[in-house]
């Protein structure tokens, strides 16, 4: 009788300390690979890891590929490895990046959802198909929740903006306290009808310019309240500028260079363009009408977006939330 017990007792053992077997892939390609400058890397995909047991790998291995491009994203072999499982893989990277200490890792979680939602695929320069809508969901749980992943989880939606997107970005606009700038700025990507800002200004105008007294190659954040200031007293007549301006926590995603210490208004309406396929705007805005440039925070930029927005037609609004077409805003 002991010895059947004791039989039971070493079976139950084995079943319990029974290795985990990895899913079959969900996603399957003959080859995976990221395009670089002049060539290619190809991945090396683990397929006898679990899920479970691949994503904390994250956090010692977290690194991008250089891939000489602005617009091409470098994957890792690990990312690539979580990735293939698709949309199983997607609420165990949601709760690795809730309970992660490492934001280099939550960032490189986040970049493999994105990775699931082109199915592992990149297809050109500048153009993807995002075509995993759990991974999409995904992004949006991010853009609505976690404010420090937010700037590159829009940068990631945007690269394949679809119609379906606008209403969740205005939804998370109303519920949010804080100015959400990125969703902001990112609306500018979208194909959207008598947008409140970024309209087309006049050559003339554009061309108004200031110099600075010290040299400056790339402007700091602390040098656009100076900027701001110096615009609206010398162009006061058709340049406005909101006073939370003067003194503001400027967010500079991207920049460009100053040549011979001059400023045009056409380079800070510019910078609030600057939304595209792999970049995002600054914390700031523009609008253009009766002759007057008005330059916003994101917080009052998000208000008059909101306002845009409850004006719209109930039908437009239901269109948009049931279609997934690309809605991608081409400035040229």
């Amino acid at each position: 009788m002991m010895k059947y017990y004791f039989t039971i007792i070493i079976m139950l053992l084995f079943i319990g300390c029974k290795k985990e077997k990895p899913q079959k892939q969900e996603i399957s390609h003959k080859d995976y690979f990221i395009p670089v400058e002049g060539s290619r890397i190809y991945m090396k995909i683990d397929s006898k890891s679990t899920i479970k047991e691949l994503i904390p790998r994250l956090i010692t291995n977290h690194e991008l590929h250089e891939t000489g491009k602005g617009y091409w994203i470098g994957y890792n072999d690990l990312m690539f490895s979580i990735a293939v499982n698709s949309d199983s893989a997607i609420n165990p990277l949601l709760n690795f990046i809730d309970t992660t200490k490492s934001n280099a890792a939550k960032f490189a979680a986040l970049y493999t959802i994105h990775l699931i939602g082109i199915n592992c695929e990149i297809q050109g320069r500048t153009y993807e198909e995002f075509v995993d809508l759990k991974a999409r969901d995904a992004l949006f749980k991010l853009l609505a929740e976690n404010d420090y992943l937010r700037t590159v989880a829009m940068r990631l939606l945007i690269r394949d903006p679809r119609e379906s997107d606008i209403p969740k970005l205005f939804d998370i606009l109303d519920s949010t306290k804080t100015d959400c700038w990125q969703i902001t700025s990112g609306l500018l990507r979208y194909d959207l009808k008598d947008k409140p800002f970024a309209q087309k200004v006049p050559q003339e105008l554009l061309e108004k310019k200031i110099k600075l007294k010290n040299k400056v190659d790339f402007p700091e954040k602390e040098l656009f309240s100076v900027i701001m200031s110096e615009f609206s007293k010398k162009y006061s007549s058709f340049v406005k500028v909101e006073k939370t301006l003067y003194e503001y926590n400027y967010q500079m995603p991207i920049r460009i260079g100053v040549e011979n210490n001059e400023i045009t208004l056409g380079y800070m309406t510019e910078l609030c363009t600057l939304t595209d396929y792999c970049s995002i705007s600054p914390n700031f805005q523009y609008s253009y009408k009766d002759g007057k440039i008005k330059f916003f925070s994101a917080r009052t930029t998000k208000n008059i977006w909101l306002d845009w927005w409850k004006n719209q037609r109930v039908s437009y609004k239901d269109s948009l939330r049931h279609s997934y077409k690309k809605m991608e805003f081409r400035k040229f």
